[in-house]
C-alpha cells in the first residue's frame, strides 16, 4: 500500500479541484489557517462519493460555499453552549436540592440511600461511589474557588456539601448521577423540566454528547445520532421522515436536538432568546428544502426557532 504523502498548499487546492470543487487560487491562504481534512468535512453532504470505485465528486461546489457552512457550523456551536449551560445549571441547582433535602448535606456519599437499587447492583453502586468520590476529591484539590476549599463545608474526609458538590461536577458526571437516582427522585427532578423520568434521562445524555462536540470545535452540523433521543409524536410534524422499506421513522439529525434543547430550556427560561440559534438554522438551510433535510427539518416552513419555542410554553 501506498503511504500518505505531504501535499503543498498548492497541491491541496490542485486535489480539491481534480475531485470536482470550485477553488480559487486565493484559497489558498485559508488553506493555511483551516485543514485540507476539515475543509473536506464540512463538503461532504454537498458531494456525491461513488463507492464501487471509492472516488468523491464535489459536483463544482465552490470553496466559498464549504468555508461559509465552516462558520455556520462555529457560529452555532458557540450558541448551542449557552443554551446547554441554562440546562446544566438548572439540573444541577434542582438535584443539589433534592438530594440536599432528602439526605442532608454530606447523606449524598452514600450511593445505596438514593440510588436506583432495581436497576443496579450492590457491586455497581459501590463501584460508581468509588470514582465519583475519587474524581470529586481531584475537583476539589484543583479548585480555586473559596467556598469549595472551606473546611466548615467540608466532612472530616473533605467531601464538600452535596450543594458545592453537584454544582461543581463536569456535565458528564451530572448525568450519570441522575441516570443512578431512584424513580422517586427522577421523576421529582423530570417534572421541573416537564418531561418524564426516561425523557428527562435520555435527552441530557443526547445533550451532553452535543456539549462535547461543541466544546472540542467538532462539526455539529452534519451529526448523526447513534443512539436517538426520546422524541416526541409533537414534534414529529416539522422532523424530516426517513422512509425505509420496512418501515418510517424521524430522523436522527441535528433538528432533534434542537427540540430536546428547546423543551428543557423553556422549562428552565420560557424567555428565553432563540434569535441567535434561529438565525443560524435559517443561514445553514438558505431558504432550500434539502438542506432543511440535511439538519433534518421537514422543509424550510419548519425552521422557525422562536415559533416552536412560543408554541411549548403555552
Amino acid at each position: 500500500m501506498e503511504k500518505p504523502k505531504e501535499l503543498s498548499w498548492s497541491e491541496q487546492v490542485s486535489l480539491f479541484r481534480s475531485r470536482g470543487m470550485d477553488v480559487d487560487d486565493d484559497d489558498e491562504r485559508t488553506l493555511q489557517s483551516i485543514s485540507y481534512y476539515r475543509i473536506k468535512e464540512f463538503a461532504a453532504p454537498l458531494a456525491h462519493f461513488d463507492k464501487e470505485n471509492n472516488e468523491i465528486n464535489y459536483q463544482g461546489v465552490s470553496f466559498s460555499e464549504v468555508l461559509k457552512r465552516y462558520y455556520q457550523d462555529k457560529n452555532l456551536r458557540l450558541n448551542l453552549l449557552h443554551a446547554i449551560e441554562q440546562i446544566e445549571v438548572a439540573l444541577k441547582t434542582r438535584l443539589a436540592y433534592i438530594l440536599g433535602e432528602y439526605y442532608g448535606a454530606y447523606g449524598y456519599l452514600d450511593f445505596y440511600k438514593w440510588a436506583n437499587r432495581s436497576k443496579f447492583t450492590s457491586f455497581e453502586i459501590e463501584k460508581k461511589q468509588y470514582r465519583f468520590k475519587e474524581q470529586l476529591l481531584r475537583i476539589v484539590k484543583k479548585s480555586n474557588m473559596p467556598d469549595l476549599k472551606k473546611k466548615s463545608n467540608q466532612n472530616l474526609d473533605g467531601f464538600p456539601t452535596v450543594w458545592l458538590a453537584i454544582d461543581s461536577l463536569m456535565f458528564g458526571n451530572l448525568v450519570t448521577i441522575i441516570s443512578m437516582i431512584s424513580n422517586k427522585h427522577l421523576k421529582k427532578l423530570a417534572a421541573y423540566f416537564n418531561c418524564t423520568g426516561k425523557e428527562l434521562v435520555s435527552w441530557i445524555r443526547c445533550l451532553n454528547f452535543i456539549r462535547n462536540i461543541c466544546a472540542h470545535n467538532s462539526n455539529v452540523i452534519d451529526i448523526k445520532l447513534n443512539t436517538v433521543p426520546v422524541i416526541r409524536t409533537s414534534w414529529k410534524q416539522d422532523l424530516y421522515i426517513i422512509h425505509g422499506k420496512r418501515s418510517n421513522r424521524p430522523t436522527n439529525r441535528l433538528a432533534v436536538v434542537i427540540f430536546v434543547l428547546i423543551t428543557m430550556v423553556n422549562a428552565v427560561n420560557n424567555k428565553y432568546r432563540w434569535a441567535e440559534i434561529n438565525n443560524n438554522i435559517k443561514n445553514i438551510c438558505d431558504g432550500r428544502n434539502d438542506k432543511a433535510h440535511l439538519i433534518g427539518f421537514k422543509n424550510c416552513q419548519s425552521i422557525n426557532i422562536k415559533k416552536i419555542a412560543r408554541t411549548m410554553s403555552c
